[in-house]
């Protein structure tokens, strides 16, 4: 099985990317956009908060859910 998780729009209409930091427009929980895959062969951009239990694949959320409050990756160089 192969399944690309869909895309999502965060409530300003941006397209969510990896390392995104999240907010909740309904609950005010905060999350980190992250790349993974499972043991199933699908892959994509999920969800992730370890200290409030939270991970799922970003496209069990409607489009503008979220609201985009930065952006965690770094490079250097």
């Amino acid at each position: 099985m192969t399944k690309e998780i869909e895309p999502r729009i965060d409530d300003e209409g941006t397209l969510i990317k990896k390392h995104d930091v999240l907010v909740n427009v309904n609950n005010g929980e905060v999350v980190l956009v992250i790349d993974t895959t499972n043991q199933a062969g699908v892959s994509g951009l999920a969800v992730e908060n370890r200290y409030a239990g939270i991970g799922d694949w970003l496209d069990v959320y409607p489009d503008r859910a979220f609201h985009i409050v930065g952006n965690a990756d770094t490079s250097i160089g």
